[in-house]
C-alpha cells in the first residue's frame, strides 16, 4: 500500500455482492425488516475470497485501528443505550433523566461515527477488492485489488509474468540446412 518494502502480513477477507442484489435497498424502506433482509440476501450471495497481503507495519497497524475503532463504537452504541434504559427506568429524578439523556445521544453519537468509519474511512485506507465469479474452466476466483501502490502492482505483474513464462513451451531447436 505504500510502496515501501513489506514486513509483515495481513490476512483479509472481500466479499463482492452481484450487482442485483442493490436492486433490494428498496426492502430498507419496511425498516429493521427490510435492512435485516438486505443484510442477509447479501451475505449469502456474495462472491467471497480471503488471503494475506504483504504490508509494512504501519500499514498493518493502520488497516487494524480503521477495523477495530469503527467496529467498537458499533459495540459501544447498544452499551451505551443499555445504560440509559437502566437509568431511565430505575428512578424517576432529575440527574437519572439527565443520564439517561446522555448516555442515548452518546450511543446514537457512536453509531454515526461507527457507520461512518465503517464505511468510509476503512476502505479509503485498507486494501479494498472486487472478487469475480468463478471462470468457466477455472478452479478459483479472480480477486481484483485495489487501494494498493503501482509499485505492487508492477511487482505482482513480473511475478505472474515469471510464472507464465515456466509454461511456455520451449522454442523448437532450428532445423540446419543438411542435418538429418
Amino acid at each position: 500500500m505504500t510502496g515501501r518494502p513489506a514486513e509483515t502480513w495481513k490476512k483479509f477477507k472481500f466479499a463482492t455482492p452481484p450487482d442485483w442484489v442493490y436492486a433490494l435497498l428498496v426492502l430498507v424502506c419496511l425498516g429493521g425488516i427490510g435492512i435485516l433482509a438486505f443484510a442477509i440476501v447479501t451475505a449469502v450471495v456474495s462472491q467471497r475470497a480471503s488471503g494475506y497481503l504483504p504490508l509494512t507495519r504501519s500499514s498493518s497497524r493502520t488497516a487494524a485501528l480503521a477495523f477495530w475503532i469503527p467496529v467498537g463504537l458499533l459495540i459501544a452504541c447498544p452499551v451505551a443505550w443499555a445504560i440509559a434504559a437502566i437509568f431511565g427506568f430505575s428512578s424517576g429524578d432529575s440527574s437519572a433523566a439527565t443520564i439517561t439523556g446522555v448516555f442515548f445521544w452518546l450511543g446514537l453519537l457512536f453509531l454515526a461515527v461507527g457507520l461512518l468509519g465503517r464505511l468510509l474511512v476503512t476502505p479509503l485506507v485498507s486494501p479494498r477488492a472486487k472478487v469475480w465469479p468463478i471462470a468457466p474452466g477455472q478452479t478459483d476466483r479472480i480477486v481484483e485489488l485495489r487501494n494498493v501502490h503501482p509499485a505492487f502492482v508492477v511487482a505482482v505483474q513480473r511475478q505472474q509474468q515469471a510464472r507464465a513464462a515456466q509454461y511456455t513451451p520451449a522454442p523448437p531447436s532450428p532445423i540446419l540446412p543438411g542435418s538429418k
